[in-house]
């Protein structure tokens, strides 16, 4: 998902004819949805790109949320004796 992001950023940033580096942290500022607003593409086609960084964005959160509560379940489990979450 991160390359994912990547690219898709890389590519709306080729179009808007931005460097790489600011490619890239558009890409990053719109998939975590912070959105400064600094960096927005004028192009139909790039605007719906933005709508695909920030939906991977979301999933890639919602990942690493996912592994996080695991990882803490695991732990309590393992220092408590606690039943798993079936």
């Amino acid at each position: 998902l991160i390359s994912l992001i990547t690219l898709l950023g890389i590519w709306v940033g080729k179009n808007e004819s931005w460097s790489k580096i600011d490619s890239i942290y558009y890409a990053f500022i719109t998939a975590t949805t912070v959105g400064y607003g600094d960096f927005r593409p004028s192009a139909k086609s790039g605007k719906f790109i933005a709508i695909g960084i920030a939906l991977t964005g979301i999933m890639l959160t919602g990942i690493v949320v996912a592994i996080a509560v695991k990882a803490a379940e695991a732990a309590f489990t393992n220092l408590y004796g606690l039943p798993t979450i079936s």
